[in-house]
């Protein structure tokens, strides 16, 4: 009975000269609360005086209490020696008898863990160097499965610290050089797995540069590709009231800028270029134009998957098919690019739904070539960015499936935005295959893979995002294996070049010159075609030498004056009035403009018209653009405008109304005084009739806007 009385542990011990100790260990035990545990079980340097003192009568009760046990057996444990060795014991130092119901649960869970060498760690507790003090083994057991040993660190000169480094990755090198690389390495947080191959997009703030060495042969360098992502500081102080005002936000803008307040009164210039920043946002229009306007791409990636949402949608685009008639060809493209080879799969008639849809279903890209026909967000925001281009601003439309391609690597003569509005979409841009066909005037035709080199940018659109790049860029796009795409191209500046402004200029500076120049109405020698010719080029005889010569010094003589200038630009207008959308007439424009006017008829059925125009009424143009006053070679002067126009691109003719030469004076001074109002008495005509038969002439045709409504 006593042996197993004391191999429980329950025999009394004699009295021995330390009995006064264990008593004072004794009160130290009934003292002890979580507080002196967390001191031994996480050691801190910052501690005073008395905590010191406490912390080592602490550990010198914990000490003789696990030697009392190693001496009289623990059968605790199944399967264990009842004897624990000293390494057992110094292992369980700092640990109290508080903390042991925790810890036989961990052991508990323990049990059922890897075994302790799934890391390579060393069985051999005589091996392994000596816990710091306050450590526990099964505790940390626990917390080590995945991790390797390593040796204690001095920490502020006291306590030793154990770091923990991930096995599946070697450690980070912290304050080395490394070997391949004279710049020190700094250590980083390990990670578990490698990093993708392909980055999908560049940290925020971070702007991309990479272009392509020129070719052989070919003197003009590779557009620079640039990428802009949203930072917060990307505002300047100063713009901050008008972003508010505009409620252009880059975090959170699902929609188009607010309009002003009173919109009767602003610049439809500035109001496309709010809205061009609104598409660009966060970068600013100057920024655009400075640095890629014509030169290099510009990708804007947000993570606002919403910020387009409201132009158009799969749900726009089903109900549009319903509601309007579009025709195969006409108004929709169903393509598809396959093993190298791209399609049109046209059927005939009109698009229905069952139709469009079904194709669609079997991998065929959808190509909508005139959505702002039929959705009036869109069309308002072409017209009003028409403005500020100076030319028409289409938009096509390209729904594709998943891992779909609809059309075959090529480039188009137009500045193209892509603006993803919903899915994703990979795009890879390449540069112009040849020097000419850099700022391209006419789409090329499709391209094999083999013939296009590496991309200069390869990057995935998400929702959200925006793409420019500048036409002769040969451009690709497929989407990924589970998502479908849907974006809308907005494409401007199409045929806005010198080359098609001296097209205009040449034919009206040959003919002022002719008619002045006798030299030029002589009659060419007799011997011309003997000495000129493709195949006369190698004919070097001395009749050749001074015809060419002769010709080239008439050719001289052609040079354009201002007046030519502004002629040839007058008919290069002509085109932006015939291809323009109509103007969006929005209410507090309709209020003041024929659009809102309603007549009436007295008892005996004259009409009567609720709008009437005196010498102190004030009016403006409507549209910064919306008229071209042209003087024509026969010396009629017409006012070409777009506010009859078709929301079909080019149906009718092109529109004008003829006025009398002396009345253009008066169209003259509403163009310079836009977007200030006038008086009609201000004009610059004869009588005071007149100026109101101008004026009232101008309104009924939509081309002006008063400054006050005639009626509410």
């Amino acid at each position: 009975m006593p042996k197993t009385a004391e191999a429980q542990g329950s025999r009394k011990k004699p009295k021995s000269p330390s009995n006064g100790t264990a008593k004072a260990k004794k009160t130290a035990k009934s003292d002890i609360n979580m507080a002196d545990v967390d001191m031994l079980l996480n050691p801190s340097s910052k501690l005073t005086k008395e905590q010191k003192e406490r912390r080592k009568m602490l550990e010198d009760y914990v000490t003789t209490e696990f030697e009392r046990a190693a001496e009289n057996g623990s059968g605790d444990s199944k399967g264990e020696s009842s004897q624990s060795s000293p390494e057992e014991a110094r292992s369980l130092k700092g640990k109290s008898k508080a903390a042991r119901p925790t810890d036989r649960k961990r052991r508990l869970q323990a049990e059922d863990s890897p075994p302790a060498d799934t890391n390579n760690n060393k069985k051999e507790a005589k091996v392994a160097k000596e816990p710091a003090q306050g450590a526990t083994s099964n505790r940390n057991k626990r917390r080590s499965q995945g991790l390797e040993k390593t040796s204690p660190i001095q920490v502020n000169g006291e306590a030793l610290a154990c770091p923990l480094v991930r096995k599946s990755l070697p450690a980070a090198k912290t304050g080395a050089t490394a070997s391949n690389n004279k710049s020190p390495v700094r250590g980083g947080p390990a990670k578990s797995c490698p990093l993708p191959e392909k980055r999908k997009s560049l940290p925020s703030g971070m702007a991309k540069s990479c272009p392509l060495p020129p070719k052989k042969g070919n003197p003009v360098t590779s557009p620079q590709i640039k990428q802009e992502l949203p930072e917060e500081d990307d505002y300047a102080e100063e713009d901050e009231e008008q972003l508010i005002a505009t409620g252009s936000s880059h975090d959170h803008q699902a929609e188009p800028p607010a309009l002003p307040a009173e919109i009767h009164k602003a610049d439809s210039i500035e109001e496309g270029r709010r809205i061009l920043q609104w598409i660009l946002n966060p970068v600013k229009t100057e920024h655009f134009f400075e640095d890629f306007w014509e030169k290099n791409a510009c990708l804007v990636q947000r993570k606002n998957p919403k910020y387009y949402s409201d132009l158009i949608s799969f749900k726009m685009i089903d109900e549009m098919l319903i509601r309007h008639r579009l025709d195969f060809t006409i108004n929709l493209d169903v393509t598809s690019y396959k093993n190298g080879k791209r399609e049109t799969l046209n059927p005939e008639g009109r698009a229905m739904p069952p139709v469009v849809w079904g194709l669609y279903s079997e991998g065929c890209s959808i190509r909508i070539l005139n959505p702002s026909t039929y959705l009036p967000g869109l069309r308002q925001v072409c017209s009003i960015l028409q403005e500020f281009f100076h030319c028409l601003v289409g938009a096509n439309v390209y729904l594709t499936p998943p891992n779909s391609q609809g059309f075959a690597p090529h480039y188009d003569d137009i500045e193209a935005f892509v603006v993803q509005v919903e899915g994703r979409k990979r795009w890879r841009l390449y540069e112009p295959p040849l020097q000419s066909d850099q700022l391209a005037r006419i789409s090329s035709g499709n391209y094999d893979q083999e013939q296009l080199g590496e991309p200069i940018l390869d990057e995935v659109l998400e929702a959200g995002d925006v793409l420019y790049f500048p036409r002769g860029t040969v451009h690709q796009a497929v989407t990924e294996e589970e998502q479908h795409s849907l974006h809308i191209t907005l494409s401007v500046y199409q045929q806005q070049a010198y080359a098609n402004l001296l097209e205009k200029l040449m034919p009206i500076v040959l003919k002022k010159t002719v008619e002045q120049s006798v030299a030029l109405r002589r009659g060419l020698p007799l011997h011309t075609f003997h000495v000129l010719g493709e195949a006369q080029r190698s004919n070097q005889s001395k009749s050749r030498n001074q015809l060419v010569e002769g010709i080239q010094k008439l050719v001289r003589k052609l040079v354009p004056s201002a007046e030519d200038i502004d002629k040839a630009t007058d008919q290069l207008a002509k085109k932006f009035q015939h291809e323009a959308l109509p103007p969006t007439i929005l209410p507090e424009e309709k209020l003041r403009t024929v659009f809102g006017s309603r007549s009436t008829t007295d008892e005996q059925g004259n009409c009567i018209c609720d709008y009437e125009f005196d010498a102190k009424t004030s009016v403006r143009l409507l549209r910064a653009n919306i008229l071209r006053l042209v003087t024509e070679d026969d010396g009629s002067v017409r006012i070409y405008h777009h506010v009859d126009n078709a929301l079909e691109y080019c149906k009718y003719e092109p529109i004008f109304m003829e006025i009398l030469p002396e009345e253009a004076a008066a169209v003259e001074l509403l163009i310079s005084a836009y977007p200030f109002y006038l008086t009609v008495g201000q004009l610059p005509l004869e009588t005071a009739a007149r100026k109101v038969e101008v004026v009232t002439a101008l309104w009924e045709r939509g081309l002006l806007m008063t400054e006050k409504p005639f009626s509410l």
